[in-house]
């Protein structure tokens, strides 16, 4: 039994998950390894790089802990020094009376002793006096928070800069100005800031409430991580924060030595995985693929043992196969021996002959072989009378004596009841002659335990120039043979291509046959029945033609038979009365209401489902048939038949006896059959003047159809003469040659006007 093997659409990932098991194996062991590699490399790298955040992050604390002590520190010291300067009497007094040059110089003295702080005063209308003497205008929300707070401090902002300022009450007694001590928060401020830190961070003051509630919170962006800490306002409605910031390449900047040899070390591991991987894999599928390739030998049916001198798994499934392949071995070598034996009689059998047939025409040629079959006639009768193991033995006693008779040669049993024989083209039994005599010699009763055993033989020869271009080989040439001898009652028989004909053709017969019914190359001719009472024509035949294109005329008893057979016949017959009840119904518009008779095969008077459709179709047409049926359409299941019939006749369908007396009539099925008409075999009427016996046996069969009240045709009615004796003898019809051979319908048409032309005129 041939397995068709369909193409596998892989995906494109299937070049490594669905190649060699190498190939897996290395894969997946690369890619396992390698997966560890990556894991372990990239903990390091985070854990490297959350160390480094954190330590910078502590350093960040740092920072901002540490300005936090300096700006205390500052705002106390500032404040400490404003107290003295508001203390002095002499200032307190300049202040009071508002001696703008006395206040300078004093600001100016208490300015020159502080580095990096400016001094000024503020009266309470909100006019500032610098170091330099000039006045100027505080700013609302300054003037504002002078008002409200008793000693205000904190961070002032003034033409977008920051100052750390602290304002000290002067009173005299009562309030007459605040000193202003304050410190610009430039760059300056920050870079000291910055290299008070062990990490080169970065440091500014910005408005808004960029800090965190929580002092020891740290934030990071995508390029630095940062520290912030909320700054306390001069003015108390504003809020500031001190912002410290420390870029991340700078914080993973020592690593970077570290990563680059942990990102080396994971490619020399990559490399070296998948050169292990490899060679493990290797080692691990090398017994696989030697078994793979034994696998595939042993498929394409070599012997192909495997070595694997290892002791583990794949070692013992090595061991196994070797035992798997010597007991396949001895299997098979047993199942073709079996496939070329008989297993009834033990000798060699058709496949056997046909091997060792072919290789003697290889090696010597066809001309130098023949091939000869002996049949045993009759040999089902003999099988069913001793049995199949005593007819076994029969075909086996036969078959030694054959080959005794036969100068050793080996003979096959082809089939239940022939034995074949390979002779040489020298031998003296492969002419007729010598293989009567060696017919004659083997057909001797065989005993078989107690019992003799006829066998009666026949032979068929095929010679190599008779069965030039035959479609059969040589062993089937002798079997045809044997059938020819057989029929023929002979004992040998020559195979003849001529005689053979070609089968073939009728394979294709039957679909030929179907096509002709819709591609119009059958038809129907009607042959009319004439009326020896009316002088008239009182009805027709359908007969079919088939005009065949390459074919030419197809005869009907070519091709009906061979519909018989394969069961084309319902088909072929639905065909025929489709088309005459269409005819008739032609035949009534032109005035013409006559009955057609059609065939019908035997075989359709045991289908019920025929007889059902082709009543529909009659009723629904109103058609006037008349199914002519032989004797022999009631032998096979004449209570079935009888009744279809009787259901014909029921729903107004005639019923025809054709060809009576052509077979073995039987006056008990004339009997039974309930028909309309009996039609007398034209073998009868051919030879009516030949003879008073003729004349005797068709008046005694008129007559007693007559009795038996069916109508009498003749057919075959050839000359005038016969037709006149017909009448004499009381027949109802005749059909035939003399009236008008079968025609289309178009020629039976002018045939019936030309006739009623001539009765008008007369």
């Amino acid at each position: 039994m041939l397995i068709r093997r369909w193409p596998i659409k892989r995906r494109p990932t299937s070049r490594w998950f669905g190649g060699t098991l190498r190939r897996k194996l290395t894969f997946i062991y690369s890619a396992l390894f390698g997966l560890i590699i990556l894991m372990v490399a990239g903990a390091v790298y985070i854990s490297i790089k959350i160390n480094a955040e954190r330590s910078v992050e502590r350093e960040l604390q740092s920072s901002v802990n540490a300005f936090e002590r300096l700006w205390s520190l500052s705002a106390a010291h500032m404040e400490s020094n404003a107290d003295v300067l508001a203390a002095d009497f002499g200032f307190r007094e300049a202040v009071a009376t508002e001696d703008i040059e006395t206040i300078a110089s004093a600001i100016s003295n208490a300015q020159g002793r502080l580095e990096g702080q400016t001094v000024g005063v503020a009266f309470p209308d909100g006019r500032f006096v610098s170091a330099d003497g000039t006045l100027s205008q505080l700013p609302d929300t300054a003037y504002q928070a002078l008002l409200e707070q008793d000693r205000p401090s904190g961070v002032v902002r003034v033409d977008n800069k920051h100052f750390q300022s602290v304002a000290v009450p002067i009173r005299a007694p009562v309030l007459v100005g605040w000193a202003f001590f304050f410190s610009e928060l430039d760059s300056v401020r920050m870079a000291e800031l910055e290299k008070m830190s062990a990490i080169q961070i970065k440091a500014e003051i910005r408005n808004g409430d960029h800090a965190s509630t929580d002092h020891d919170a740290t934030f990071r962006t995508t390029e630095a991580i940062g520290a912030s800490r909320q700054i306390k306002s001069f003015t108390g409605d504003e809020a500031v924060s001190l912002i410290i910031t420390y870029p991340l390449d700078a914080a993973m900047a020592p690593y970077r030595p570290m990563m680059l040899a942990i990102l080396l070390f994971s490619l020399f591991g990559a490399a070296l995985l998948i050169f292990s991987g490899r060679l493990v894999a290797r080692s691990v599928t090398r017994p696989i693929f030697a078994l793979d390739k034994a696998v595939q030998a042993l498929a394409s049916g070599n012997r192909q043992p495997v070595d694997v001198p290892s002791d583990d798994e794949f070692g013992r499934l090595a061991d196994s196969f070797n035992t798997m392949l010597g007991d396949l071995e001895a299997r098979e070598a047993s199942i073709v021996q079996m496939g070329r034996e008989d297993s009834e009689t033990g000798l060699a059998n058709r496949r056997a002959m046909d091997d060792d047939l072919r290789t003697r025409m290889t090696m010597d040629g066809d001309a130098s072989v023949r091939v000869v079959v002996i049949r045993v006639k009759r040999f089902r009768s003999v099988r069913a009378a001793i049995g199949h193991g005593a007819a076994a033995q029969a075909l086996a006693v036969l078959a030694r004596r054959i080959s005794e008779f036969a100068d050793g040669a080996a003979p096959y049993r082809i089939s239940a009841t022939d034995i074949g024989l390979i002779l040489d083209a020298q031998n003296p039994f492969v002419r007729p002659e010598g293989l009567r005599r060696l017919i004659a010699a083997c057909a001797q009763p065989a005993m078989i335990g107690d019992a003799s055993v006829d066998l009666l033989l026949c032979s068929g020869i095929a010679e190599p120039e008779a069965g030039r271009g035959a479609p059969i080989g040589p062993v089937d040439q002798a079997v045809v043979a044997a059938d020819f001898a057989e029929s023929r009652q002979e004992p040998v028989s020559v195979f003849d291509l001529a005689e053979y004909g070609n089968p073939a053709l009728t394979l294709s017969l039957m679909s030929e046959m179907l096509a002709a019914m819709t591609d119009g190359g059958l038809s129907l001719h009607y042959q009319p029945k004439f009326s020896l009472s009316e002088n008239q024509i009182s009805g027709f035949e359908a007969l079919i033609r088939w005009e065949h294109p390459v074919r030419g005329r197809v005869f009907p008893d070519s091709f009906i038979p061979v519909a018989e057979e394969t069961g084309h016949i319902r088909q072929l017959t639905e065909w025929v009365v489709t088309r005459a009840i269409e005819d008739q119904q032609t035949l009534r518009a032109k005035g013409f209401d006559l009955p057609i008779s059609v065939n019908v095969s035997g075989r359709q008077m045991n289908d019920e489902s025929f007889a059902l459709w082709a009543i529909g179709k009659v009723k629904s047409s109103g058609a006037k048939l008349c199914f002519e049926i032989t004797e022999t359409a009631v032998i096979n299941d004449p209570e079935k038949a009888l009744r279809i019939i009787n259901l014909f006749r029921s729903t107004g369908i005639a019923i025809s006896i054709d060809d009576y007396g052509a077979g073995l009539s039987s006056l008990s099925y004339l009997k039974q059959i309930p028909a309309n008409e009996l039609k007398i075999d034209k073998s009868f009427i051919l030879t009516l003047t030949e003879g008073r016996s003729d004349e005797l046996m068709i008046k005694s069969t008129i007559d007693l159809a007559h009795a038996m009240g069916m109508s009498v045709v003749a057919e075959g009615v050839e000359t005038e003469q016969v037709m006149a004796l017909l009448r004499d003898m009381g027949a109802d019809a005749a059909q035939g040659y003399h009236i008008s051979r079968p025609k289309p319908l178009a020629d039976m048409l002018e045939l019936l006007g030309a006739a009623m032309r001539k009765r008008e005129t007369a």
